[in-house]
This record gives structure tokens, sequence and C-alpha cells, in this order.
């Protein structure tokens, strides 16, 4: 066929087949009137050269399947993070595009909400997010590599994630590099497992450092998490949180808050109850969510947990898995995170 294909090229070139052949190679020593010639036959006969259809085979993806990756939201949770949504949802999407694949999006908290393309299996994997996907709904997937976007409780499939117990240690190590010795980890029962495991790393590294930390935590409603609460059952959260943090002695100086969301009303309130953030007390936060953090004075410091960085590689290992069908085995990704200093840090 490739030959005969090539006969038909020169025939129409108007040149030998051994022309058409040295065009197709980019052969240097070649008229620009003959490759001309050959090329515009090329485009009448739709002929793609062997080399060609290979590299475009390669920029379409790892596999010759349906080409499709479904990406679905599996809960609420998202909602409270529209910065992190949105950075991350990007990334995927153009490492998906990069790679030559479609990305089917879904929030799916039913088995029959699946997309159609996902519930016939046209679809070469899938990514999730969200903190803990139903069984039923992990049953009616189809059998191919799964793969996570957030922090979650299951355990099927691969891990991108943000170094919750790193994200502790860095906040315990600015607090401390700013000699602060009385601290507090003030946070709310959430679906996010990567909350407590922030906790835990800020209390382990303050702890090494011969500091003991104050725990704070509202888990009156254990099971429920703030991520389904409204904004009234928000500020009465904190309300709670904010009077037991004062009411303590020694009252600490350095706060930890694991939650941009949340730091935002934990910083109005203790405005609220006549305490200073930035002079009578330091606040780090967590997820680097400008539109939380951008109306309080002082800004406090946050940390970036790698919205971008997380996404893409969630995307790169989901594509090894497709290119590995027979390697089982379940990889842990973790992507170290950053302080992203507050205002009091630049004056």
């Amino acid at each position: 066929m490739e030959k005969m294909t090539t006969t038909e090229l020169g025939r129409l070139a108007g040149v030998s087949q051994s022309t058409v052949a040295r065009v197709i190679i980019l052969h240097p020593r070649l008229s620009p009137e003959k490759v001309r010639a050959v090329r515009a036959a090329m485009k009448k006969l739709g002929y793609v050269p062997r080399k060609r259809r290979r590299e475009q085979r390669k920029r379409a993806g790892p596999t010759r399947g349906s080409g499709n990756v479904a990406v679905l939201v599996i809960d609420e949770s998202y909602m409270r993070h529209s910065t992190l949504t949105a950075v991350k949802l990007r990334a995927v999407g153009e490492a998906l595009r990069e790679a030559g694949l479609n990305m089917i999006f879904a929030h799916v908290t039913d088995p029959k909400q699946l997309p159609p393309a996902v519930d016939r299996g046209d679809v070469d994997g899938i990514l999730l997010w969200g903190h803990r996907a139903a069984r039923a709904l992990m049953k009616k997937l189809p059998t191919v590599p799964v793969g996570w976007l957030s922090s979650h409780t299951n355990t099927v499939g691969d891990d991108v994630l943000p170094g919750n117990e790193a994200v502790g240690r860095l906040a315990a190590d600015y607090l401390l590099g700013r000699g602060h010795k009385r601290l507090a980890f003030l946070s709310i029962a959430s679906m996010h497992p990567g909350l407590g495991t922030r906790g835990d790393g800020f209390c382990y590294a303050a702890h090494q450092a011969g500091v003991q930390v104050r725990l704070v935590v509202d888990d009156r409603r254990q099971g429920e998490g703030f991520e389904q609460w409204d904004r009234e059952q928000l500020e009465s959260s904190v309300v709670w949180l904010v009077e037991r943090l004062l009411a303590s002695e020694p009252r600490a100086t350095g706060l930890f808050v694991p939650d941009d969301q949340i730091t935002a009303v934990v910083h109005r309130r203790l405005v609220a109850c006549k305490v200073r953030p930035g002079r009578d007390v330091t606040i780090i936060s967590a997820n680097n969510e400008e539109p939380y953090l951008a109306g309080l004075h002082p800004r406090p410091a946050t940390i970036d947990v790698g919205p971008e960085a997380t996404g893409r590689l969630a995307v790169e290992r989901l594509l090894q898995q497709i290119r590995r069908p027979h390697d089982t085995r379940r990889v842990q990704v973790v992507v170290e995170p950053i302080v992203v200093n507050g205002e009091e840090d630049i004056a």
C-alpha cells in the first residue's frame, strides 16, 4: 500500500518515486519546486507518511482506546475551595489536551449520575476528586486506571496529594522562627482528612522543638464537616473556637489555622474581641486561596499546596498506569508545599 501510494504521488507530482521518498524523509538536496509539487500531491491524496503517523499516535496519548479521561467530583467539598478547584482543573485540562486526550467532567454523588461514556466504559482512565467515595459508586466504575486529585479515605487508585504533614511542619517552623513559644492549632472537624494530618505535622514539629501546642478543635458535629455548613453555622463554630482560645492561659501568641476560609472568619472574630492579628497573635493559614485572605489586614501568611503541580502530576501518573496496565502497585506522589509570606513579613 505504501509503495503504491508513493507511485501515485510521483505520477501526480510529475516526479520519480525516489524523489517522493526524499521529500518524505526531508532530504536537504531537493529543489523547492519538487518539494512543493510532492507536498501538494500528498495533500490532495490525503497521504500521511508512516513516521508522521507514529508521531500523531504518540501525541494522541498512550493508548489506542477511547481517548477519553473522566474527572469525577464525588462530593461537595470542592465548593469551599473555588480557587484551588479552578487552578487544579485548568492544570488537568491542559495536561490532558497536551496528551491528545479528551476530558469528561461531571459531579457524581450517585452511581446513576455517571456520564454515559463512563457508564459504557468508553474511557481510558478516571481521576476522582473528593474525600470519600461510596462503595456503590466505586463498584459501578469501569475497570480502568483510577487516580485521585484530593486527600481521601478510599484504598483504590494512585494519589497525587499536597504534603499535608509537611504543611503542618512548615506552619510550626514559621511560628517558631518568629520566636513564638505558645502555639495553638485551631480547626473545625472536616471531611478533608488532610486537615487532621496538618495538625499532626504541626504538633510533631513543635514537640521536636520542645514546645507544646494547645489544640482547639470543634468536633461537636463530627461526621458532618464544615464543608456542608452555611455561613451562619461556620460563624457560630468560629465564635465557639475563639472563645476557648482566648479563655486558655497562657494565651497562645502563634496560631495555625489549616484552611484559609476558616482563617478569614477567625481573623474577623479576633478583631471583634479586641485581639490584634499581627501584634497580639501571629496567624499562619493554609491553601493560599487569595479571595479568602485579600480583605484581611494584615493579611496572614499562608501555605501554598501546589494545586497546579498536583493536577499535572495526577494526569502524568494516570497516563503511566494506562501505558502499563499490568503494574498494579499503588503509588503516592506528594507535592511539597511552600510558605507565602503575609503582610507583616513584607513590612
